[in-house]
């Protein structure tokens, strides 16, 4: 496979294997991408974006925000479309920085629960009493391309997925700045907004198969004066499509310990991942 399935297998782990304060997300949306404001909103029309570049006569350079955080745990309602899935899902997600990503997603009762480290991914099915387990050298020689687990914590809180190489062009536009990348025949455009410098919208094109991806941050939201997304769309279309978009309900960035409770139960056979 690609990286543009690698990319979305990022983000569909994060969706579906996806002092303190809690917050409920009604307040100061944010979207990105233009300069039109409400009182304590930013409005975005990525269709009606002009991609006047400004000239330079330099190698044009511009900083980026990143998050930082220790601890994070996050409520979600995913969506699932593709042809043959049209499923809301609720899931739990608790992150702890470069050690490990936990989730858990329950209907009534457990129903899945994940648990991705630098080395693997673990995924248990509780409904049918199996689990799987894939390391990341086995996802990236089969994806040809590298995926990692600062991959998908990246996608999770708005960060750059893909590290910064010096190959890469940075470019200042009229309504956004932008830096591309190409990996293998995969050409990736990241856009940052003018004011915020953060990322709100990814496009990636695999030139062999004509397959795209779009990742696109619709909505954010400051919390402990970090600006995180709340809604996260992943649409990829080529052979087939597919969508997948989350939108966070509570998101706490934690100075306390939480729980990454994963263990296998007797009985449970360890299958093999489906076209895998």
């Amino acid at each position: 496979m690609k990286i543009l399935q690698k990319l979305f297998f990022a983000g569909f782990i994060i969706v579906v294997v996806s002092s303190c304060r809690s917050h409920k997300m009604k307040k100061n949306s944010i979207v990105l991408g233009t300069v039109t404001a409400t009182a304590d909103s930013v409005i975005v029309k990525k269709d009606s974006v002009v991609l006047a570049e400004i000239p330079v006569e330099e190698k044009v350079f511009f900083e980026t925000k990143e998050i930082d955080f220790e601890k994070l745990k996050i409520k979600s309602k995913i969506s699932i479309k593709t042809a043959k899935i049209d499923q809301n899902i609720p899931a739990t997600i608790h992150v702890k920085k470069d050690s490990v990503i936990w989730i858990s997603i329950a209907i009534g009762l457990e129903a899945a629960r994940v648990s991705i480290n630098p080395d693997s991914i673990f995924l248990l099915d509780r409904l049918n009493r199996k689990y799987y387990k894939v390391s990341f050298k086995e996802l990236s020689d089969n994806f040809d391309f590298d995926l990692d687990f600062n991959m998908i914590q990246s996608l999770l809180v708005g960060n750059l997925p893909i590290k910064i190489d010096s190959i890469d062009i940075y470019k200042k536009l009229t309504e956004f700045n932008s830096i591309s990348q190409k990996r293998n025949e995969v050409e990736i455009e990241n856009r940052f907004d003018l004011e915020k410098s953060k990322l709100f919208y990814i496009n990636a094109t695999d030139k062999k198969t004509n397959t795209k991806l779009n990742i696109d941050y619709k909505s954010f939201i400051n919390e402990d004066n970090k600006l995180v997304p709340t809604i996260i769309s992943l649409l990829i279309s080529g052979k087939n499509e597919a969508k997948i978009e989350f939108e966070h309900s509570k998101f706490d960035f934690l100075d306390r310990n939480i729980r990454f409770p994963f263990n296998i139960p007797k009985g449970y056979s360890l299958e093999k991942i489906p076209n895998f």
